[in-house]
This record gives structure tokens, C-alpha cells and sequence, in this order.
């Protein structure tokens, strides 16, 4: 998950939705602030995590 620095404000960003923005990142100039793994963080977008939980 990468926490996305946009105009509109801080985002997450799983890499699945990161795929659909690239031409608004590249065209707004949205930066990366960092990148962390982390099961309780949800996409700003799908509210789903990049990491699944083991049972």
C-alpha cells in the first residue's frame, strides 16, 4: 500500500487501484510519500488491504 501526496489530499492506494490512477498521477504529479505492509490499512478507493490475513 502506498500512501499517495495528492492536490485533493493524502491517500492509500493498493496496487490494483494505483493501475486505474496512473494517468491522473502522472498528469496531477501526485507523489509517493511511502510505502508500508500493513493488514489493518484499507485503499482510499477499494477499501481493501494488499495483504491477506492467515486463519
Amino acid at each position: 500500500m502506498k500512501l499517495w501526496v495528492t492536490p485533493e489530499g493524502d491517500r492509500w492506494l493498493c496496487d490494483e487501484c494505483q493501475k486505474q490512477y496512473e494517468k491522473v498521477i502522472e498528469e496531477e504529479k501526485w507523489r509517493v510519500a511511502f510505502e508500508k505492509w500493513e493488514p489493518m490499512l484499507r485503499c482510499s478507493e477499494c477499501q481493501h488491504t494488499d495483504i491477506e490475513p492467515l486463519d
